[in-house]
């Protein structure tokens, strides 16, 4: 669907939806915008370059300029890889959480072994940076009815929030029924949602990653001034979506028309960055939820089991997820690389 017809689309859909819950009103009181970035690594096959560290000193150099201060969940592998860089991260003012040890989809774990090498990440980067890690997001965004038991598991561990929930129903991933607003779990856990444009229980994350790049401006600020009015919005990017000189594969989970979007607009998207968050950024994100956390209603799942009706399609990606235990060759084709399978779990290679 192209950007036109999706702002076509959300005006239509906003204004036929009778629920009047209030909305914030961003030309009276609009609220501030966290901006998080998730530092993982985004190649196919450990023999090539990591590129991770150069792009997301492109981001702390974007942010010194425009004076923001963002939260970055880092995967702990990448924080043993690269130290320096986490280091950098905090002492340049911003915030550092966790983005797992691994970037193993939640549900690819059993509950001991996602405790053990939660606890390991975090602890590895309390030791780099001097002080406590206290925010947690899940890869993929694989908090569900399913992975619920998760939430137990982090408050135990010692964080103070999480931001690894979607609110709705999306491709893959989603929590239909958990509230658009900050909330607590009932470990006591916070929970920051991933803004969301939603359509019932259907939704897509609008604010970050390839929705943010590929929607048009426009678009965006409509659906920002749609929020919930007790909302606390934030953005997500990845070092990727900065990364113009990244050569094109095909990444197997979103196959070759995926792939396409996860290159679309890399160029463009610390502009679209400046032009949403400068004059608006708030503060991390920990700060943010701490500010907020006396005065949060507690969600209490009905269910904790897989939402019914997933199909073929949605099993399939959620195999697709798991394919980071695996690492295989690359097999380069037509000036392009196909690959079955990519994964995190090598050290960088360097160039020469």
């Amino acid at each position: 669907m192209s950007g036109g017809s999706w702002f076509t689309y959300a005006r239509a859909q906003m204004s036929a939806n009778a629920d009047p819950a209030p909305v914030a009103d961003p030309a009276l009181d609009p609220p501030p915008i966290t901006m998080t970035v998730d530092v993982e690594d985004h190649r196919p096959a450990p023999t090539w370059e990591a590129r991770y560290e150069r792009c997301t000193r492109r981001f702390l150099d974007f942010f010194e300029e425009h004076d923001i201060r963002a939260t970055f969940f880092v995967v702990g592998r990448l924080a043993e890889w690269s130290p320096g860089l986490v280091e950098e991260i905090s002492r340049r003012g911003h915030e550092v959480g966790l983005h797992g040890y691994r970037h193993w989809a939640v549900f690819s774990y059993e509950p001991s072994s996602f405790a053990a090498e939660t606890a390991k990440g975090k602890a590895l980067i309390e030791d780099i940076i001097g002080a406590p890690v206290v925010g947690f997001r899940a890869p993929a965004g694989t908090i569900m009815p399913s992975t619920f038991w998760a939430t137990e598991i982090l408050a135990e561990v010692g964080f103070e929030y999480s931001a690894s929930v979607l609110p709705a129903q999306s491709y893959v991933v989603g929590f239909p029924g958990v509230p658009a607003t900050p909330f607590r779990w009932p470990s006591g856990l916070v929970e920051a949602p991933c803004p969301a444009f939603a359509v019932g229980s259907v939704g897509l994350p609008f604010m970050g990653g390839t929705f943010l790049r590929v929607f048009p401006l426009p678009l965006v600020r409509f659906l920002v001034g749609r929020l919930p009015a007790r909302s606390t919005p934030w953005m997500y990017a990845h070092p990727y979506d900065i990364d113009t000189g990244e050569p094109f594969w095909v990444v197997p989970e979103v196959k070759r028309w995926g792939s396409v979007l996860l290159w679309t607009n890399r160029a463009g998207m610390l502009r679209k960055l400046e032009r949403l968050l400068v004059g608006r950024s708030g503060p991390p994100l920990g700060e943010r939820l701490r500010a907020l956390a006396g005065d949060l209603p507690t969600f209490v799942p009905q269910r904790a089991d897989e939402p019914p009706g997933r199909g073929d399609v949605v099993e399939m990606l959620h195999v697709a997820l798991r394919r980071e235990r695996i690492v295989r060759d690359v097999s380069p084709r037509n000036g392009e690389v196909t690959v079955a399978s990519r994964g995190t779990d090598a050290p960088p290679s360097r160039p020469s």
